[in-house]
Order: C-alpha cells, then structure tokens, then sequence
C-alpha cells in the first residue's frame, strides 16, 4: 500500500482482500475464528499502522507530503 499511495494512487480497492478472508473463513483455515467484523478491522488498523509506521521513519508527518506529484 506504501508503494501505491508513494507513486499517487489517490484510493486503494480492498475488495480482494476482503473476498480472500471470507474464503479462508468459509474453508475454517483460521485457528482461532473471529468474526467477519472482528478480522476486518484487525486488518484496517494494521495497514493503517503499517502506513503511519512507514512514514514515521521516513520523517513525513502527512500523506501529501509522501505521494509524488507529476
């Protein structure tokens, strides 16, 4: 996601990664199950601290500042 949002992309579809965690519920591959809900928020908050964690270390304080204008 870092690398879409550093070369402009202004939104990212999360479609395929919401289908391919109904799968892997539906096929029990999950050892501890959670709900839908539960999974889907893990997975928003985790990229959106992988993202902030990404910055930090870069020294951006805003996504503005992150993308490349051209």
């Amino acid at each position: 996601m870092c690398v879409l949002l550093g070369y402009g992309a202004d939104a990212i579809c999360p479609y395929l990664v919401y289908e391919s965690i109904g799968l892997v519920i539906s096929l029990g591959l999950l050892e501890n199950p959670m709900t839908e809900e539960q999974i889907f928020e893990n997975y928003m908050a985790a990229c959106a601290r992988g993202i902030s964690k990404v910055m930090a270390k870069m020294g951006i304080s805003t996504l503005q500042s992150y993308k490349v204008l051209y």
